[in-house]
């Protein structure tokens, strides 16, 4: 997902938010672990009446980690972020997670929009200046790169040019 926000006068003039979409809301992530449990209650509970007691006690195990990975994906994909914020003096894209961020100058800042591979569908968005490189929307869709490279294009060419600042709009793809 895409947000650009207007911001004040004492911030960047455009900062673009971007955040993966998730395929399935917290509900819907309790509803499948919810059938999976039954599911796995009702073999193991057949499979211990048939004389396999051990069944419930490897589902038990099995659900215990299933959850706890779920877990872990769900939060690990909901830190995921990238600001990029554009000023006269800087483009600056800062990633959470890790918490790194890389700085451009934005009249010498280049976008270029990877070939795509024979072996992938996917085209790498990329800011490059000065020998640097950094990736940008690595976990968004092409659609949704397509339309950052518009955004950041239509951003930087305003600031080139000296006109306007940003304007409070949300997409997404």
């Amino acid at each position: 997902m895409i947000e650009q926000s207007a911001s004040p006068a004492n911030e960047p003039p455009f900062e673009f938010r971007l955040r993966p979409d998730r395929s399935i809301t917290a509900a819907g992530l309790a509803v499948f672990f919810l059938v999976l449990v039954a599911t796995s209650v009702m073999v193991a509970g057949f499979s211990a009446w048939q004389g396999n007691l051990f069944a419930p006690v490897f589902a038990a195990l099995e659900l215990t980690l299933v959850w706890l990975l779920l877990r872990y994906v769900w939060r690990r994909q909901g830190q995921l972020q990238e600001r990029i914020a554009l000023t006269r003096e800087a483009l600056t894209v800062a990633r959470q997670p890790p918490g790194d961020e890389v700085s451009f100058h934005p009249y010498w800042v280049r976008i270029v929009r990877d070939p795509e591979d024979a072996g992938t569908a996917r085209r790498r968005l990329l800011l490059t200046s000065h020998g640097r490189t950094v990736e940008v929307g690595a976990f968004l869709g092409d659609d949704e790169r397509g339309q950052l490279e518009r955004l950041l294009v239509g951003a930087l060419g305003a600031l080139r040019d000296g006109t306007g600042s940003g304007t409070a709009r949300k997409a997404s793809g």
